[in-house]
């Protein structure tokens, strides 16, 4: 077993302010997107908690995921569990600058500056009639 899977993902650890710009789609009116992200490991470095306080226009909406590494399925995972009771599974990967996120129902891919503090991408959400739409576009700022 290597020392530690997780290392790259060490570029996320700390305090991030997230604005995003929602557009519309089948599901959901257009809007604005207002987050603190906090990302931590857990003792030994194996799992990243992610801790999201967000706002959707007025709404508030919290959630937290586990980042991860699946030796069985030779990946690297994230689970996210809402104020809703809602949960859903991503496959994730770094690969250089470039982070991607892949669930059912929506998807994400997105890449960092080059000092690695800023973070630029477009959550899409998959629709009923239309397919993948374009949903969030989405900004992450080391605070």
């Amino acid at each position: 077993m290597p020392a530690n899977r997780m290392t790259k993902f060490e570029v996320f650890i700390g305090m991030w302010n997230t604005t995003g710009e929602v557009l519309e789609t089948e599901a959901s009116p257009a809007g604005i997107l207002s987050a603190t992200d906090t990302y931590r490991w857990l003792p030994g470095k194996h799992f990243i908690v992610h801790d999201v306080d967000a706002r959707f226009d007025s709404q508030p909406t919290r959630s937290m995921e586990v980042m991860g590494f699946d030796a069985s399925k030779k990946q690297y995972f994230a689970r996210s569990f809402d104020d809703q009771g809602l949960t859903e599974a991503f496959v994730v990967a770094l690969d250089g600058r470039r982070w991607s996120i892949s669930g059912e129902t929506v998807r994400f891919k997105g890449s960092f500056d080059v000092q690695k503090n800023r973070l630029t991408g477009l959550w899409e959400l998959k629709g009923s009639k239309a397919g993948w739409q374009p949903w969030i576009k989405l900004e992450l700022v080391r605070a």
